[in-house]
């Protein structure tokens, strides 16, 4: 196995509804946790901005047939096959093939609810705003910055503190570290850093040099005449994790309680069980742990070998973390459909990516005791894109680069495929008529959407009353999901 082919980054007051919901929502709304069957929430961010155009409508081919098939759901782009995605000859001729397993006969939103017509309706169309959003229901102007802090509590602070969690039980994931970083927790002063979620940047803390930089050696032999050279590896052995501790407990023991400075902090034994999988990350002489070709998504690097993609790392990293500690919350971004800024062939290739990884995590909660039938999975874009193209890099069909951020329909028209046990086989919906004081779109919202999973979980009181504290419109139970 070669090192060099790890390339990680290749190329939210509810009113009552209408008339004829009303009722419904009452009771709904009013239900707590021991009425659903889930036990746990993923939400799956796809950040960078993806359109209902290209997703949905399929108008450059079936981008997601994992997700949506190949013919498409939302109206205006026919009704036949759309065929296979569009690919400029010059880009495809230029790049690595993708490596993806074969499509699903039945695309998943037939399992659940995909809510064709979501409004992400406040707050900047961008990064970290979007993704604030999703992990806070909160619609937000943050700046981004790795300092940047949600005035509300983010989904984790709230299920830790009202459930007395560990650490281990809130994890977000984000192949990019920094701003990301941001959301481990807010400012918020009833909740903050010692209720924030744990936060897992792959190719950050996981990267096969890692090894090499932390055990001391500052040369190795690169001559691979006779074969790939040895590289150092951490043994990582229970007893030496254990003089670790020891000494670092004694340091600490003589050093000044860190100060109240907002950076995340958890207790020794959760930073040990953290400490332990990554050990066992680390210990892998392979370096199959970081990214396995048995994975099946990602870029051909010849020979049979695979290298990953940001959000196959993404998605397997968090597969990991599910398999291991079964958190309760989980949120994580996917981010391969962002080179869409300038380059439109890898916006539709990252599409094609993150079916594929969505796919490959809702087989992966299947199959997993534990997760199989605990689990519901929210997927939605964090915003989407302008309407109009930058100009940037015109490929031979006439397509050139998409930004994301003034806030057209383009940028705020988006979409939620949700799957899980409490979650209604109802196929393509586009509810209307949804009626909220303050809410304009009349539609579902982004902030339904989280404050749907926090239901599930019996915090959505919780984040209502926090979320009316700042002034903010908080989000309502998506009712038509709902079994």
């Amino acid at each position: 196995m070669r090192i060099s082919r790890r390339r990680f980054l290749g190329a939210a007051t509810a009113a009552a509804t209408g008339a004829v919901l009303a009722p419904r929502f009452k009771v709904r709304w009013a239900r707590g946790a021991s009425d659903f069957r889930a036990r746990r929430v993923v939400i799956v961010g796809v950040g960078g901005g993806l359109r209902r155009s290209e997703a949905l409508g399929m108008a450059q081919g079936a981008t997601m047939p994992n997700l949506f098939g190949r013919v498409p759901v939302i109206a205006g782009y026919g009704d036949a096959d759309a065929g296979d995605p569009v690919i400029a000859p010059e880009y495809a001729a230029g790049v690595p093939a993708l490596v993806l397993p074969a499509p699903r006969s039945t695309p998943l939103f037939t399992e659940g609810a995909l809510v064709a017509n979501l409004r992400y309706d406040g707050g900047a169309p961008g990064h970290l705003q979007g993704q604030g959003c999703l992990v806070s229901g909160f619609y937000n102007n943050i700046e981004n910055r790795a300092d940047a802090r949600l005035p509300v509590p983010t989904v984790f602070e709230i299920h830790r503190r009202e459930a007395n969690a560990p650490a281990t039980d809130a994890w977000y994931v984000s192949t990019p570290g920094g701003f990301f970083s941001a959301l481990q927790a807010s400012d918020n002063r009833e909740f903050g850093p010692r209720f924030g979620g744990s936060f897992l940047s792959p190719p950050g803390s996981v990267s096969a040099l890692l090894p090499i930089v932390t055990s001391g050696v500052r040369e190795i032999d690169v001559d691979v005449s006779g074969g790939p050279p040895e590289l150092p590896i951490i043994a990582g052995t229970p007893a030496e994790a254990a003089a670790v501790r020891r000494l670092t407990g004694i340091l600490d023991g003589n050093s000044p309680a860190p100060a109240s400075d907002g950076a995340f902090r958890a207790t020794a034994a959760e930073n040990a069980a953290i400490e332990d999988h990554l050990a066992e990350i680390y210990g892998d002489s392979t370096y199959g742990a970081i990214f396995p070709d048995s994975f099946g998504i990602g870029v051909d690097a010849g020979g049979g070998e695979l290298d990953a993609t940001g959000d196959a790392l993404t998605v397997y990293h968090a597969e990991r973390l599910l398999a291991k500690f079964k958190p309760t919350v989980m949120g994580m971004t996917l981010l391969d459909v962002d080179l869409c800024h300038g380059d439109f062939n890898a916006y539709l290739r990252g599409q094609q990516i993150a079916d594929a990884c969505v796919r490959h995590l809702w087989d992966f909660i299947q199959a997993t005791d534990g997760l199989r039938d605990q689990t519901t999975l929210l997927v939605l874009p964090e915003h989407g894109r302008h309407l109009y193209s930058n100009g940037q890099n015109p490929d031979s069909l006439g397509r050139s680069g998409i930004d994301h951020g003034e806030g057209d329909d383009g940028d705020r028209d988006v979409f939620l495929l949700a799957l899980g046990p409490d979650i209604a086989p109802v196929g393509v919906i586009e509810p209307t008529g949804v009626k909220q004081t303050g809410r304009t779109s009349d539609r579902y919202e982004t902030i339904d959407a989280v404050m749907t999973a926090m239901g599930m979980l019996g915090h959505d009181g919780v984040m209502k009353g926090a979320l009316e504290d700042e002034g903010a419109r908080p989000g309502m139970l998506i009712q038509e999901i709902l079994r």
